[in-house]
């Protein structure tokens, strides 16, 4: 029957006579693919094909001459595992079959046994059972020959190397003259003698009709006669196979001398495929034979064509009828663990392969075994060993040698910054190491001006490398030193981001935290901020392997962050920088701010005098011994701290313009100063742009603090025209614009400014002013809630929030904001810098804001609008407006406290201590719980030299109003000699809760000298 493969649609033939009523399993020689093939109803049986008989049949004899077999087609070795890749070339023919003797199929001193079935006629029964192929021109063997003993000459001699899959375990033994059994190099495979493949390529002619064949064999364990095929093949019955399962157990040691032996050529069928995985049986001692040529072990290529007739290598479909008796030839001892499994099988191939393992009688076959399985584990490990090089090696070579990724895209923060600095600078030569340099030297310098360089040569060491975050590091950390409290909110946050995408990159290494800590600090006012840089210097100096320079740097943050908590340890801070980084310049620097802020001024005084001796160009020391003395009263000596500058260096602008600056900040000579200024002008060629304009700028502010606000205006805008977008400019112009009530113009340059004040809450102030003019009171109210909220000590934005809830008619919030501003000191209305760009005269934030409370009076008799009309008209400066508005509400309530008290510090302002003392005792009796009528009373005994009374007087207003500083700093002032300790302590606490409150200031300083 032609076969074709359901799955690759190979062509392959079966004889008919091999299928049986059940039908056969096919596999298909190329594929190996497993089908059912069943005969065709309507076909006659094939002739000769043996009729199964379930009767029993006489055993076969073993020495019983066998009939003579018919011609049976010419087949080739189905069982070949390779057999499509073609068949060896032909050998010679073998003998006459007649003159060789019946024996010829058994070995030497053992009886004569039945030959091997076809050549591979069972593929997956034994691998190890694989035989070899023969000669081309050997005799096909017919599968359905009667079983016996090999007639002479029915069988040639074999070839070892069948099997070309297990050809590499090793040769096998040489064949002796007569066809012999060959090992298989498989553990547990049984020696099986072949036949040779056909010498041509098409089938033989059909072999003519014999007599029936009696069945020549019976069953191994009862002896009955084994009619089926597969039953011939298994060598037992299926009773005895369902009967003793028990025989799987392990082989006995001896074979039986005369197990029973199968037809020469029967079939051997292929077991199901649960059957497969059995194991192979052990295979008994035999003479070792000389090897042969490997390349003799191996069918040619190509000698057999596809579509040659193939012999059927399955059996029919069965039900699994459990493991075969290990009993005659098959209870042989094993030769070890089968590869696949491990574990010891029971093979499944026919008794006819048994017979030949008797018949070589070889020993040693346990050594053969270990042998095996050493080398099986060898190949195991070779092949684990291959494949981790020819895999992981070249994985691993092939990723070093792959090509670098591609850096990752620039953060957003870096690329906004870049396309402005491209802008700016136009032309950038040499490379960003060396731009970096050059801003590392400029950074060391410890100079306010030399931090602006610095600046723009880490801006273009970042245009050359984008990916420099050193430069990122560099360029903040000379933005926060050069320009401290004065970094405008848009550049803070610009650097904040600049900071964030640089540790994402690189981590958070030493100098960016540094960096980013300087950052941090140039907003000391909010206390987050200053304890995230505390946090960030700390975690610094946890790293590993950090530069001594860089720990003193840190060491400084840590100082800058107590200055305003704790001068102990800030000043120990700085004493460790100075120790780790003695040429640290701005160490004696913040070392003097310690001992300020402590109160040691003339420690502050005698540092900072000692670092200009060592370098009078310290620009910085020298503005801040100048502003110390200013704060403490001084101002002769920071005027010839200058002086001796401008003779030093004439024509130094660095000392001319301070100069101007004392005569209307601190003298309150604005035209003096005003007149230097223009004096500076009519030099101008001798300075840059930038210099020209600050010079401008003050002009603006001398100007209008001398009340000239057309000139103010004038300046201003020139020095806009010079540097465009100047936030001490914009500042100008918005204040005369706000004199003015010109919204329009103040709307124009409050952005100008916006962000770049030193002082977040005065920029609520001014912006609620601003809103103010705008007619949006609502909006203006929540500027200056906010401004109060933002600093406590405005007591500008508190009045100015009663105005604004005034201006929306909304009577009892505007006397709410106005009553805690009756309770307060009056004698500090906001705080105010000795020295600043951004000048302010005093009261000028309230300046305007007159007559918007009165429109609150419900009648003359309402006394509420004219007190807090008179209070502003007090904060402005219009002591006699707010004198009379006080007497005003007198006429109505002629015990007011409020009144009386503000009556009474009008007179002491007036000089007139005999009239302040009366109402301050009648602003007393009126109203002994407001505080600021103790405060008028306190003040007025003692400027009348009663200092216990007076001591009395303020006692009793800080026990109502514990944050009067006024009165704090009179009892201060009225210790007498002996407790001058208690009068420092109570000086310093109230400088540390206002470090602007000049009068404090001013009688430490007087106390230390």
């Amino acid at each position: 029957m032609r076969i074709v493969c359901q799955k690759c649609a190979a062509a392959y033939a079966i004889d008919d006579r091999l299928i049986t009523a059940k039908g056969v399993r096919a596999q298909c020689p190329r594929c190996r693919h497993l089908q059912l093939v069943r005969r065709d109803p309507s076909a006659a049986p094939a002739e000769g094909a043996p009729a199964p008989s379930s009767q029993p049949a006489a055993p076969a004899t073993p020495s019983a001459p066998q009939q003579a077999a018919p011609a049976a087609p010419a087949v080739p070795s189905g069982g070949d595992l390779f057999g499509d890749f073609g068949s060896p070339p032909p050998a010679a023919s073998p003998p006459p079959a007649a003159s060789r003797p019946p024996q010829a199929t058994a070995g030497a001193g053992r009886p004569a046994q039945a030959a091997a079935p076809a050549a591979g006629s069972d593929l997956f029964g034994d691998f190890g059972a694989m035989p070899s192929p023969g000669p081309a021109s050997a005799p096909p063997v017919d599968p359905f020959a009667s079983l016996g003993p090999a007639a002479p000459g029915a069988g040639a001699p074999p070839r070892p190397g069948e099997d070309p899959l297990l050809d590499f375990l090793g040769p096998a033994p040489a064949a002796p003259p007569a066809p012999v059994a060959r090992v298989p190099a498989a553990s547990g495979g049984a020696p099986v003698t072949v036949a040779p493949p056909p010498a041509a390529a098409t089938p033989r002619a059909a072999p003519p009709p014999t007599a029936a064949r009696e069945p020549a064999t019976s069953c191994r364990s009862c002896g009955k006669p084994l009619a089926d095929s597969f039953d011939q093949a298994l060598g037992t019955c299926d009773e005895c196979r369902q009967r003793e399962p028990a025989r799987k157990a392990a082989p006995s040691a001896t074979a039986p001398a005369a197990p029973p032996v199968a037809a020469a050529g029967s079939p051997d069928f292929l077991p199901p495929l649960t059957m497969l995985e059995e194991g192979a049986a052990a295979s008994a001692s035999a003479p070792s034979a000389e090897p042969r040529p490997r390349a003799s072990m191996v069918p040619s290529l190509g000698a057999e064509p596809r579509s040659s007739p193939r012999i059927p290598i399955s059996t029919d479909i069965i039900p699994d009828m459990g493991p075969e008796p290990r009993s005659g030839a098959r209870a042989v001892p094993s030769l070890g663990a089968e590869p696949r499994s491990g574990a010891s099988r029971i093979s499944t191939v026919s008794s006819q392969r048994m017979a030949p393992i008797q018949s070589t009688g070889r020993t040693g076959g346990g050594g053969r075994g270990v042998l095996i399985g050493g080398l099986v584990v060898l190949l195991l490990a070779g092949a684990g060993a291959g494949g981790y090089y020819f895999f992981q090696k070249k994985q691993e070579q092939a990723l070093r040698d792959a090509e670098p990724l591609a850096p990752p895209p620039l953060p957003g923060e870096v690329q906004a910054v870049l396309s402005r600095w491209k802008l700016k600078h136009l032309e950038v030569s040499g490379s960003s190491a060396e731009r970096l340099a050059e801003g590392q030297t400029q950074l060391a310098s410890d100079d306010r001006f030399a931090y602006a360089e610095a600046e723009s040569s880490f801006q273009q060491a970042l245009l050359l490398d984008p990916r420099s975050d050193a430069a990122i590091a560099g360029y903040v950390q000379a933005l926060a030193l050069g320009r401290g409290a004065g970094l405008d909110d848009a550049t803070f946050q610009e650097a904040r981001a600049l900071m964030e995408a640089a540790e994402s990159r690189s981590g958070r290494t030493a100098s960016l935290l540094l960096a980013h800590a300087n950052l941090l600090l140039t907003r000391s006012r909010q206390a987050d901020q200053v304890e995230q840089a505390r946090k960030l210097a700390e975690e610094l100096l946890a790293l590993e392997k950090v530069p001594d320079a860089q720990k003193a740097e840190a060491h400084l943050v840590l100082g800058r962050a107590y200055l305003s908590t704790s001068s102990e340890l800030a000043r120990n801070h700085f004493d460790t920088a100075r120790q780790l980084a003695p040429d640290l310049k701005r160490v004696p620097y913040y070392l003097a701010l310690a001992h300020e802020s402590a109160g040691e001024y003339s420690a502050a005084l005698e540092t900072l005098r000692k670092r200009l001796a060592a370098n009078p160009q310290d620009w910085d020391s020298l503005a801040a011994t100048s502003r110390i003395y200013q704060e403490v009263g001084e101002p002769s000596e920071a005027r010839k701290l200058y002086e001796a500058r401008v003779k030093a260096e004439p024509g130094q602008l660095r000392a001319l313009l301070p100069l101007a600056m004392l005569r209307y900040q601190t003298e309150g000579n604005a035209a003096a100063a005003a007149r230097e200024l223009r004096a500076l002008l009519r030099n101008r060629a001798r300075y840059e742009n930038q210099e020209i304009s600050e010079v401008l700028v003050h002009l603006a502010a001398a100007e209008r603090s001398a009340g000239n606000a057309d000139a103010a205006a004038k300046a201003a805008e020139e020095a806009l025209q010079l540097v465009k977008g100047l936030p001490e400019a914009h500042f100008q112009v918005f204040m005369v614009a706000l004199g003015r009530r010109d919204a329009a113009k103040a709307r124009q340059h409050f952005p100008g400014f916006q962000g770049r004040l030193e002082d977040a809450a005065l920029e609520k102030v001014l912006e609620g002013r601003l809103l103010l003019l705008e007619k949006k009171p609502a909006e203006a109210l929540e500027r200056f809630q906010e401004a109060v909220r933002l600093d406590g000590r405005r007591l500008d934005a508190q009045l100015l929030a009663g105005v604004a809830a005034a201006s929306a008619k909304r009577r009892e919030d505007a006397f709410r904001a106005l009553n805690p501003v009756l309770q307060s000191d009056p004698l500090r209305l906001e705080p105010r810098p000795a020295v600043t760009r951004f000048w302010l005269r005093p009261g000028e934030t309230v300046q305007g804001m007159e007559g918007i409370i009165l429109a609150l009076a419900e009648g003359p008799e309402d006394p509420s609008p004219l007190l807090y009309e008179g209070l502003l008209r007090f904060h402005q400066g219009d002591l006699d407006a707010a004198e009379r508005h006080f007497r005003d509400v007198l006429e109505v309530d002629s015990n007011h406290g409020g009144a009386l008290a503000y009556r009474a510090l009008i007179a002491l302002r007036e000089g007139d201590t005999s009239e302040a003392r009366a109402l301050g005792q009648r602003a007393v009796e009126g109203g002994r719980q407001m505080p600021v009528a103790h405060l008028s009373l306190g003040l007025a005994l003692a400027d009348g030299r009663q200092v216990e009374p007076a001591k009395r007087a303020l006692r009793d207003a800080l026990n109502l109003a514990p944050g009067l500083l006024s009165a704090q700093v009179k009892l201060a002032e009225l210790e007498p000699p002996q407790r001058r300790d208690a009068a420092r302590d109570t000086l310093v606490k109230v400088v540390g809760l206002d470090p602007t409150y000049l009068p404090a200031k001013r009688l430490l300083y007087q106390l230390e000298r």
